[in-house]
């Protein structure tokens, strides 16, 4: 088992040095895909321990295949500097330089789909990560952990520029809040509130993989019943004259409390309508807050985590003259054109 001691991994985590980093940071994806690839046999039979002792779900390895395909069309990297304008006159190049944002703290609710993407997202971004949640798939999400950080230190990278706590409360760790450069949280509408309640650093929070259902009758309920028995964390909100009972669903009055329930307490990431009412269905489409709707629909068709890689680096402004080449080899520049620089 790892160190839980919130204090070493902060300290770890501070020590990191990321020069080889910046060199193989597009090196390091593909190898962490591949390595995932190769250790699916094992990953299956911690998920399969983790949910014989009640604390989880089944993998579905097409989502893990998806994280990494959505991935691979990213092409904002640490280090890379990105064109944005020459000045011939002044034979000028200016641009922007990708940094890391330092160290991003993501608490979820143990979800290893969330696990593997913040993992990879922050890599791309240069970031040191600190994964934390109440311990729910720990098994599965240990593996996953420890098979990034065995291919970092293939590239003689710190393995502690990932590490995970466990932690009940977050109190500890966000009480590190100086040594903290942004705070992620994903997950249900409670945990984000909690969250943001505590957080002292800049917080971005989604409610990735937290899905809301309202069924107003019986047309989908074999559809229905599919959705539900995926085991993902799904609130059912059902009309009181459906004659339909599932475990800890919420009974409502009709389609307004149903959307006044959602918009309250939902985790404002997918919610789904399932009606033979058009009427209803609009207003639902027009009225539910939420970042994706759907309408007789699974709402976890689309499972996208909502936090886009802009959001975990820094963008650093860069000048520098035609004959500067930023591939850190040595050679004199030539200033004599660049003296009137107002």
């Amino acid at each position: 088992m790892e160190d839980n001691d919130i204090n070493k991994i902060i300290a770890n985590a501070l020590q990191v040095e990321k020069d080889l980093l910046i060199k193989n940071v597009k090196l390091i994806v593909p190898q962490i895909k591949k390595a995932i690839e190769s250790n699916e046999t094992i990953i299956k039979e911690a998920n399969a321990l983790d949910k014989r002792n009640n604390n989880g779900f089944t993998m579905d390895f097409n989502i893990v295949k998806n994280i990494f395909s959505n991935l691979e069309k990213e092409n904002t990297f640490y280090g890379d500097v990105k064109v944005l304008q020459k000045d011939e006159t002044k034979k000028l190049t200016f641009g922007t330089q990708i940094m890391d944002i330092g160290n991003v703290v993501v608490i979820n609710e143990g979800n290893p789909y969330v696990v593997i993407e913040m993992i990879i997202r922050n890599i791309i971004a240069g970031n040191t990560l600190i994964l934390s949640n109440s311990g729910y798939m720990y098994g599965t999400n240990q593996l996953l952990v420890q098979i990034v950080q065995s291919v970092l230190e293939e590239f003689n990278i710190s393995k502690y520029l990932v590490q995970i706590y466990i932690s009940e409360n977050f109190d500890e760790l966000l009480a590190n809040f100086a040594n903290i450069d942004l705070v992620v949280c994903i997950g249900s509408h409670s945990l984000q509130h909690m969250i943001l309640n505590k957080a002292k650093n800049k917080t971005l929070v989604s409610g990735y993989e937290n899905f809301e259902i309202y069924i107003e009758d019986n047309t989908h309920i074999d559809f229905i019943k599919k959705i539900i028995n995926t085991g993902l964390n799904i609130e059912v909100y059902i009309n009181k004259d459906v004659n339909v009972d599932y475990p800890n669903a919420i009974i409502v009055d009709d389609i307004l409390e149903a959307i006044a329930q959602i918009n309250y307490n939902g985790a404002g990431y997918s919610s789904a309508i399932f009606t033979s009412f058009s009427e209803n269905a609009s207003l639902f489409v027009k009225t539910v807050k939420a970042k994706m709707v759907t309408v007789n629909t699974s709402p976890t068709i689309e499972r996208i985590i909502d936090i886009k890689q802009e959001d975990l680096v820094n963008e650093k402004k860069v000048v520098y003259p035609f004959a500067f080449n930023l591939d850190g080899n040595r050679f004199n520049i030539n200033f004599s054109k660049n003296d009137d620089l107002k």
